[in-house]
């Protein structure tokens, strides 16, 4: 493969990621059978588009990780690089932000200065995207939890608010891998993390902080497999890790067993709905056609489960690998906000720059 350069990866996570889930969108919950009567006899091949807007719609997979992302970059800006401010301050307060578009409401008046310009100074670029505001598979799990947190006090690791567990912990964590990608151990606290503010079963959260540890190691230039081997091995030293790291491993060994149909193979892992089998699903199909984004993905989206948030996080994960240029162009071009989600992505990686030419200077003033 040519050398794919940090940009490029960068993009290729945030356009992959949306890439995936408008590819599952359609489908997700038919079965095979019912995929292939509607589209072709192999199932869905293609991005679909709509006919009122021109466009391949995403969900809210797409909606809560440009969220994260955005509050990332709040929280850079507020000087979380400094050590001054909390990460998951940001993060949960951009969360508040997509409940809003989600519902027309916060969890409590004591959020209502989010949206004043004279007491938030920092710009909510998201909330002037309309199309961010439909509810597309609406992630009821999220919505419920947010709506209970009053007062900042979100889930951590250490108080646990629920015993959710389902996907919509892990599908939004890529930009944290992107963020923190030159140092894998941090991608993955930040992103068990940012998954506990909603789910509090560690089979949720920890796969959340795998998913963004798998999205560091292969922007920092690890082969797909590679990092999934990386996180497992991180996993020795988790408590709770466990279950994610049989599973991950059980992924990996369906890979190598040829007498194992993959299709077949994708159903043995579940359906997607909890959080450990869409990352079990995405690791398989991006590892066993790590060079075809397009297979991988196709894969990863015909089945009667969690078609959007498997292809969704499937093409994270090849999208770190092969950078933006890893997909069909016409796909790159027919996505809802791609120069929207391509101008975070800039953002994403300016910010990180900037962190790095900042701590070298230190370095060298010490």
């Amino acid at each position: 493969m040519s050398e794919v350069y940090l940009d490029d990866r960068f993009k290729g996570v945030m356009l992959g990621l949306a890439i995936g889930d408008a590819f599952g969108y359609p489908i997700e919950l038919m079965d095979y059978e019912a995929i292939c009567e509607r589209f072709e006899k192999k199932g869905c091949l293609d991005l679909a588009v709509s006919k009122r807007t021109g466009t391949a719609l995403f969900t809210d997979d797409t909606q809560l990780s440009l969220f994260t992302a955005d509050g990332l970059l709040w929280a850079h800006s507020a000087g979380a690089d400094d050590g001054q401010v909390n990460y998951e301050d940001y993060i949960f307060l951009a969360y508040q932000v997509w409940l809003y578009t989600q519902t027309k409401t916060v969890a409590g008046k004591e959020y209502a200065w989010l949206f004043d310009p004279a007491q938030n100074a920092y710009k909510l670029r998201l909330l002037k995207a309309k199309g961010l505001y439909k509810k597309r598979t609406a992630d009821t799990k999220n919505i419920d939890a947010l709506l209970k947190i009053r007062n900042m006090a979100y889930g951590t690791p250490e108080r646990r608010l629920n015993d959710n567990k389902d996907n919509g912990a892990v599908k939004r964590s890529a930009p944290i891998g992107l963020y923190f990608y030159n140092d894998t151990k941090k991608a993955f606290d930040m992103g068990c993390r940012a998954a506990a503010i909603t789910h509090g079963n560690p089979v949720a959260y920890i796969a959340g902080g795998c998913y963004a540890a798998m999205i560091a190691e292969i922007v920092s230039g690890a082969e797909v497999e590679d990092a999934v081997n990386t996180v497992i091995k991180l996993l020795d030293n988790v408590a709770d890790g466990e279950v994610l790291k049989k599973t991950l491993q059980y992924a990996l060994d369906l890979v190598h067993n040829e007498e194992v149909d993959p299709m077949d193979a994708v159903k043995k892992m579940g359906y997607g709905f909890e959080a450990y089998e869409a990352l079990a699903i995405a690791v398989y199909c991006a590892v066993l056609h790590y060079d075809s984004p397009r297979h991988a993905i196709q894969l990863a989206a015909n089945h009667g489960g969690a078609s959007d948030t498997c292809a969704s996080m499937t093409g994270a994960l090849l999208g770190a690998y092969f950078g933006i240029q890893g997909f069909p162009k016409k796909w790159v071009e027919k996505l809802q906000y791609k120069n929207l989600i391509s101008a975070l992505a800039d953002k994403l990686l300016k910010v990180v720059y900037s962190s790095e030419d900042s701590s070298e200077e230190e370095e060298d003033e010490e």
